[in-house]
């Protein structure tokens, strides 16, 4: 592939009240700024009238669509780029279609390249992420428990981030109230009631800077996610000096490694549930921890002494930085412009 124009400028098309997406977009941001090349981030255009509009104003420019899959439409005259979050191991067909409409798309994860690819996508698809560690994360310094054991877990209130799965599992690893905390952050729109009172649904809206400041305070985070395209929340908490704790399937076998995380066992599965039917593809398959595997995990963490935990960070670290620092990840995204 020829390189990107930088001079044309990028704009960044972003699903903005997606929280995670607008997270992506930032760190895209952050990361073109970081090699001088200009950049927006702006919504992306839902209806007629706003596409019409983004293609007066963006033609001939570099456009990265931060967006699902139904949602990929690229604006005639601009050099369009997908950037899809996929989580399963199938990609719908219909969707494959629309990104072969596209000049190319940008995986966040060799899991996602690996899906599109065998789902039809023959449009070029290149592993390019934006760098991860571009924010500041105030960092953990010392990992003795006092107390109860605290585990944090990140994530919209959708099934697919096994929260359901995760607080079964933490009551059969901790069966008396109080031996452990569970906090899971999620956002305002959550419901949920708590099934006990050591498990905190937190709902409260948040300043990025102090989202990342809370992983600190806690022993460890935790993911019983049944698919993730990347897994954000635990490179966040990487790069906090957080013990992880999380099974080894989809989009985290880029983020983790050998001996630097808790391993969360798991069974490939079907993936029966979508959030309507064009989502689905058959064949499509999860990674599922049942409550007595998170349970295991969660004890095994529980168990862990101080040198383990602190050698577990700094193996996840260097393997973070390593696959999605600033380092690597700017330096792809200077060959492909050409910088």
């Amino acid at each position: 592939m020829e390189p990107l124009d930088p001079s044309a400028g990028v704009v960044i098309f972003t699903d903005l009240h997606r929280g995670s997406y607008k997270i992506i977009g930032s760190l895209y941001l952050l990361s073109f700024q970081s090699i001088g090349v200009p950049a927006i981030q702006v919504k992306t255009p839902e209806t007629d009238e706003e596409r019409q509009q983004a293609e007066k104003e963006f033609s001939g420019k570099v456009i990265i669509h931060l967006t699902i899959g139904p949602c990929f439409t690229p604006v005639p005259g601009a050099v369009n780029v997908a950037a899809p979050y996929h989580e399963w191991s199938r990609y719908p067909a219909q969707w494959a279609a629309r990104l072969n409409q596209f000049h190319e798309v940008w995986a966040p994860s060799h899991h996602v390249k690996t899906v599109l690819e065998r789902s039809g996508v023959t449009t070029p698809v290149v592993f390019m992420p934006p760098a991860l560690d571009l924010e500041t994360v105030p960092a953990k310094t010392a990992w003795g428990t006092a107390g109860p054991v605290k585990f944090l877990s990140c994530g919209e209130p959708h099934f697919r981030k096994g929260f359901h799965l995760l607080m079964e599992g933490f009551q059969l690893a901790f069966p008396r109230a109080g031996e452990a905390r569970l906090v899971i952050k999620t956002s305002p729109s959550c419901q949920w009631k708590s099934p006990r009172e050591d498990i905190h649904i937190e709902t409260g809206w948040m300043e990025r800077g102090n989202l990342l400041a809370m992983y600190k305070d806690f022993d460890f985070y935790v993911s019983a996610s049944l698919g993730e395209g990347l897994g954000l929340p635990l490179a966040e908490a990487a790069l906090a000096g957080l013990p992880l704790i999380a099974n080894f399937w989809g989009g985290h076998t880029g983020l983790l490694c050998e001996d630097g995380f808790i391993k969360m066992e798991h069974v490939v599965a079907d993936q029966f549930f979508c959030s309507e039917p064009s989502f689905y593809a058959p064949g499509q398959q999860c990674g599922y921890s049942s409550p007595s595997m998170v349970a295991s995990a969660l004890k095994k963490a529980a168990a862990s002494t101080v040198k383990q935990k602190k050698s577990m960070t700094e193996k996840a670290m260097q393997a973070l930085k390593t696959r999605f620092g600033r380092e690597e990840a700017l330096g792809r995204l200077k060959v492909r412009f050409g910088i």
